[in-house]
């Protein structure tokens, strides 16, 4: 299968699918207090790039973002890829 990805704004219905099938997942697994999901609108802000992973035929399978915290630091943040391309 061939992937494509590139930076792409998360404000995307299937970017949204994306980050609602992470959350889904890790949600029942992580104690409250530690559950610190990042929206898909926090995500659009200018300290964060989103990178969307496309098949073949466009269909968003994965995602993954960068979250910069100044002085060359960034945080890896909501990574994700659909459970059928994983492998």
């Amino acid at each position: 299968m061939a992937i494509r990805v590139s930076v792409e704004t998360p404000l995307q219905d299937d970017v949204r699918a994306l980050v609602d099938g992470l959350n889904a997942h890790l949600l029942p697994l992580s104690p409250l207090e530690f559950q610190f999901k990042m929206t898909v609108e926090q995500m659009a802000g200018p300290d964060t790039t989103v990178f969307v992973a496309r098949d073949e035929n466009g269909k968003a399978v994965g995602c993954g973002a960068l979250k910069m915290h100044g002085d060359g630091i960034a945080e890896v943040k909501r990574m994700f890829t659909l459970p059928e391309v994983r492998g």
